[in-house]
Parts: structure tokens; sequence; C-alpha cells
């Protein structure tokens, strides 16, 4: 009878044994075939490893990264060159070009959050003009005071260019007042960009490490109380200082609204300077957000400030508020026609009516006379 109690154990570890090395060998397939399909990402997560810390900039995007990037619901195709700017291909960008280069900065709606890049104005205007080396600099949250230091650090580096097209947005007076500032090294601080670094078995093990994540968010949830978040008001804290400056002045930190206008003159100020020590032309643009089309004029605050910081600097000064209220008197759905939905960054329409501004604009050899009177 022991012996029968035996050899049933004995067939119950060989079983066992048997399905747990089957298991584990499924499990490791399994990892393999995750790897091969998203090699540079954990696809249970959404997060990856395209933005990255700079220690002179801040934050930027890995060079030569060919993948995906969430914005949202969105999920999109996004390049980037050796540079680490966006770009249609990954291709290796020489210091010194052969022909005229232009190269663009600004934050998320020049970078074309949530599009692929032949979608945004940025990629329609290179390839409305081919004779052109186009490159965009632009990234998510940057404001005057990245744009001075990154486009300083490629001159520095031995980067040549022949213009620079800079496009501030409405959010970048609250980053300068709230977000941005030197530290006693005089290097660039702000808030952190980039994915954490991972443990080795992290990176190797997708599904352990999805698990740890939903541990992790059990024991320190993430979004405690976002759900009531009233986006609306969010947003109208980035945008309301053009036309109700007193409504959000709050928000703005010790220095407020107006400072936080002052600092960006200031770092825009550094970057002419810079750019004009190496003989490059600055062009400036700007563009409305959906609240500037709901609440505020053709003749924004925002329009203003650029336009007349611009006299005596700037080659062209890029003001697309007009042909976006004209697209708003012609379109009574105007914001979900050019937006994306429930969110401030244009869609493919918004970025083309950007675009065929800023074309046609540029297609006029002689400075702007608003730049230049």
């Amino acid at each position: 009878m022991w012996s029968k109690i035996g050899s049933f154990q004995c067939q119950l570890r060989r079983i066992v044994l048997i399905n747990l090395g089957i298991l584990i060998g499924l499990y490791l397939s399994g990892e393999i075939a995750l790897h091969i399909v998203s090699p540079n990402s954990n696809p249970f997560l959404g997060i990856n490893v395209l933005r990255i810390r700079d220690p002179v900039y801040h934050h930027t995007l890995k060079p030569k990264y060919d993948g995906f990037d969430l914005w949202g619901p969105h999920r999109f195709r996004i390049l980037s060159n050796s540079l680490g700017f966006r770009d249609a291909s990954t291709r290796d960008v020489p210091l010194v070009a052969d022909r005229k280069r232009v190269v663009f900065i600004g934050d998320s709606f020049t970078e074309g959050i949530g599009l692929p890049y032949e979608e945004t104005f940025v990629g329609r205007f290179a390839r409305a003009f081919p004779e052109l080396d186009v490159l965009n600099a632009a990234v998510s949250s940057y404001s005057p005071s990245i744009y001075y230091e990154k486009l300083k650090h490629f001159l520095d580096l031995g980067l040549r260019f022949d213009e620079a097209v800079v496009y501030i947005d409405i959010s970048d007076i609250r980053d300068e007042a709230r977000f941005y500032f030197y530290d006693e090294h005089d290097v660039l601080q702000g808030p952190g960009r980039g994915e954490k670094k991972k443990a080795w078995w992290q990176k190797a093990f997708y599904a352990a490490d999805s698990l740890n994540e939903l541990r992790l968010s059990w024991e320190h949830p993430p979004f405690i109380g976002t759900f009531d978040i009233d986006w609306e008001r969010v947003n109208e804290i980035f945008a309301a200082w053009t036309y109700d400056a007193a409504k959000v002045s709050d928000d703005y930190g010790s220095i407020g609204v107006e400072g936080g206008i002052q600092k960006a003159k200031r770092q825009m100020d550094r970057l002419y300077e810079v750019l004009s020590s190496h003989d490059v032309a600055l062009s400036v643009g700007v563009y409305p957000w959906p609240q500037q089309l709901l609440y505020d004029s053709e003749n924004s605050r925002q329009v203003k400030i650029w336009r007349d910081w611009c006299f005596g600097k700037c080659k062209k000064f890029f003001d697309h508020f007009p042909a976006f209220f004209r697209y708003k008197e012609q379109n009574p759905d105007f914001v979900r026609n050019l937006f994306i939905g429930q969110d401030v960054h244009y869609n493919a329409r918004g970025h083309q009516v950007l675009a065929q501004d800023l074309i046609e604009k540029y297609r006029v050899q002689e400075p702007n006379a608003e730049a230049t009177r």
C-alpha cells in the first residue's frame, strides 16, 4: 500500500513539474514574442523610451527612434532623426547642410502631438518646400527658456542653420512663471520628464513589470480625485491670461502673469542675441487655442506681445489668428473641426489650416511689414 502511495506521489510530482515547465516555456515564448513586436516599450503599460531627460535643456526625444507614442486614446507613429528631432525618417542629419536649413521649435503643438509627422504643420511645410532642409526641434512642454537653451546647445555643437522659426504657445507664459528655473549652477530645471529608470527584470519581463505596476497602483493610487478634475478650468488656467488675466492670476506663482510674460520675453531676447551672433535669422509664429477662438479676439494680447517684440528683430512674424478666425466665421462647429476631441491641440484639419497659412506667408520673400516696419 505504501509503495502505491509513493508511486502516485512520484507521478503527481512529475505531472506538476511537466505542467510547470510547459507554463514557464509558454510564458517565456510569450515574452520573446512581445519583445519582438514591441522591443522598446511594455505594450501593457503604453510606456516608451521616446521622451528622455537632457542635462542641458531639460528633456528631449530619443535620437533615431522608430515606434509609437500615446496621446490620450490616440496611438500614433513617431520617428526621430540622429539629433533627436521629430522627422519623417530616422535619418542622419549632418551638422552642415548642402541647402538652406530652417529649424522649427515650439511645444506640443509644433511637435504635432497625436498625429503622424506628415499631418503636422511642420511636416506639411517641409513637403511644400523640398528645396529646404526642415528640422523640427519642438517637444511637448517646451517654452522660451528651452527654446534658448536647446538652440544655443546645438549651435555650440556646430549645427548650422539659416533660420529659426519659433512658435510661441499660449501655455508658455505659465510654463515660465511656474515651472522652469535655473539652479545655483545656472542649469535649467523644471518638472520631471522622461521614463523612470527600470530594473533589469522590468525591462526583461513585461508581464512581471505590469503586475508590479498594478501592485504599486493599488498601494499608491495615481489617479485619486482626477475623475473630478474640471479639465475646462485646467485649460482655462493656461489660456485665459490673454483675455482675463485676473481670473487666473493666482495660478501663476509668485511672479504672476506679468512676471511670466517678462521672463518669456527676456529668454527670447537671449535667443535673439545668440542667433544673431551666428548670423541666423529669427521668425516667430503665434496661433490660437480653442479658448482664444471662443472668448478672445483676433487681435489677442498674445498677438500684440509678440508682434511688438518682433519689431526690429524678426525676419517674419507669422500671425495665424486671422486664418483661424476666418475658419470660425465659416464653420459654426469650428472647435470640433479643428481640435482633437476634448483637447486643446489641433487635429489634422487644424494643422492643415495652420500649414496653408504658413506656406502662403512664407512664399512672400519680403519680410513681414509688422515685424520690420
